[in-house]
């Protein structure tokens, strides 16, 4: 008979195209032949598809099997062909009509024993059918495709379950529930952090304002205890941003449990890879960045990171994307994440204490100079994390602290200021306004006259000046005030921190 077509895709990042799986069974030799540059994956689909047929009762047929995966110049990778490739052999042998799996997108791994397994990318795939009839994939796949919108879904566990409800004998219920796992599920809080005030402030600062800072701070002072609350004050994600992240985690393989509705929070260790953290390796998979992307990338022990890997932070930092050129591949994965770094004031950690070694300050500046200057001029806000004693700690016993929750809602309230304030631009957070948008901050005179004195006096960076008015937009806006005044851009100010440190820095 004539060749059979069925339709999957190949993904590229988080972008899918169409792929074209041709099967044509002619006469001569028994074979089983695969072209259009299918990987190692692939080609062993070969041995899964023949033991599947065989569990169920079928057999290749005794002739020249071609299977062949349009468009032919493009690489295909991974093993969600084995669905559309034995629903193709199914279709030649007459088991099951053509017209059942016309226009159906199909993914999907198979067992030796015929079950239909999950694979990485589901959602992706479940988006891109929507342009099409539906999309036949595994019942495990289910919870992820099911967030791509209204779209029709086959889905079975076995081979024996798919054929029969393509033959109308056994009809597989086609109406899954959304389980919404929309309320914020955290182990952790700000009312358990006692003291910290200035750093509890700068922190909702960074929060409303979508800043990247820095804590500084001796060993023990809790950065780190800090940095793992910073997400129970982001307000949940939007549909769209949610739908965006769950994209790149199902690229990776790491998203089982459906829509990713909380903010993400990734904390690589210091001994990654550029790789590791940036993307790559031979499928071109997302790194830490991407992973991060609409949430939080905290970085630990900055200045023990290798100064290549930190400054391959630097284009998505600026853009909110990475690309990822291979030999054989090239993608573009979204990264737009919000940093959270801390570090040592020295390699002893006692600067500036009663304990402070006798290297001091050399040994402090020539410690700040391991992270590159071009990273360390994009912290908007730098902040010296106290070191409370134990019994300074027990002081703080009875003092009222608010919650995250309390914070989340005055963080909220200002974002949604600013997104009315850049609607129907490319940027919707006050960090990441342009330079050439500044007027849009709303500063007064005032407070524009003193910060162009301070910043003369200090010879700051054009970077550190534009980051200064865009958190005093984001202070002003905690308040709920239109104009940046005086006592806004003083604070901000103040955050930049140690002029004598940033010409220390090297680029």
């Amino acid at each position: 008979m004539s060749s059979v077509k069925i339709l999957t895709v190949s993904s590229c990042g988080i972008e899918a195209k169409t792929v074209n799986v041709q099967v044509h069974i002619g006469n001569g030799l028994p074979q089983f032949t695969i072209v259009g540059l299918p990987d190692k994956a692939i080609n062993e689909s070969k041995e899964r598809i023949r033991s599947a047929l065989e569990s169920i009762g079928l057999a290749l047929p005794a002739k020249r099997v071609i299977v062949n995966m349009s468009p032919a110049d493009l690489q295909k990778e991974g093993s969600h062909y084995d669905l559309p490739i034995i629903l193709g052999l199914l279709v030649s042998i007459e088991v099951i009509s053509a017209d059942s799996v016309n226009g159906y997108i199909a993914v999907g791994e198979l067992s030796l024993d015929g079950k239909i397994n999950d694979v990485r990318g589901v959602v992706i795939s479940a988006v891109h059918a929507l342009s099409y009839e539906g999309l036949i994939c595994s019942t495990s796949s289910v919870k992820e495709a099911q967030w791509a919108g209204d779209l029709k879904i086959i889905a079975a566990s076995t081979l024996t379950q798919l054929i029969n409800h393509l033959n109308g004998h056994q009809i597989q219920d086609d109406t899954f529930t959304v389980v919404d796992n929309a309320v914020k599920k955290f182990n952790v809080n700000f009312n358990e952090v006692k003291g910290h005030t200035t750093a509890k402030r700068v922190m909702e600062i960074a929060a409303a304002g979508n800043h990247h800072m820095l804590m500084i701070g001796a060993p023990g002072a809790g950065k780190s205890m800090l940095a793992a609350r910073f997400s129970t004050i982001l307000p949940q994600m939007s549909a769209s941003e949610a739908l965006e992240t769950s994209m790149i985690y199902s690229v990776a393989g790491i998203n089982s449990n459906g829509l990713v509705r909380d903010r993400p929070f990734r904390d690589p260790h210091h001994n990654s890879s550029v790789a590791a953290l940036v993307g790559g390796g031979h499928r071109a998979l997302p790194g830490e960045i991407s992973l991060a992307h609409n949430g939080v990338l905290f970085i630990d022990e900055m200045t023990l990171w290798s100064s290549t890997v930190l400054n391959g932070l630097r284009e998505a930092m600026e853009t909110g994307y990475i690309s990822i050129a291979r030999a054989n591949n090239h993608v573009q994965y979204p990264a737009k994440f919000q940093l959270v770094a801390a570090m040592n004031p020295c390699p002893c950690g006692k600067a500036n204490t009663n304990a402070q070694c006798r290297k001091f300050p050399i040994c402090a500046e020539l410690y700040m100079q391991r992270i590159p200057g071009p990273i360390l001029d994009r912290f908007a806000l730098v902040i010296d994390v106290e070191n409370l004693e134990p019994w300074e700690l027990a002081e703080y016993e009875n003092e009222k602290r608010e919650s995250s929750e309390q914070i989340c809602e005055r963080v909220f309230a200002a974002r949604v200021l600013q997104k009315k304030r850049y609607e129907n631009l490319s940027f919707s957070y006050n960090g990441d306004a342009s330079s050439s948008k500044m007027n849009l901050l709303c500063i007064s005179s005032q407070a524009q006259n003193w910060l162009n004195f301070a910043a003369a006096k200090n010879q700051i960076s054009h970077r550190a000046y534009y980051n200064t008015c865009k958190v005093a937009r984001s202070i002003a806006d905690l308040e709920n005030v239109d104009t940046v005044n005086l006592s806004h851009i003083q604070e901000a100010f103040g955050y930049l921190k140690l002029p004598q440190i940033r010409k220390g820095a090297v680029g």
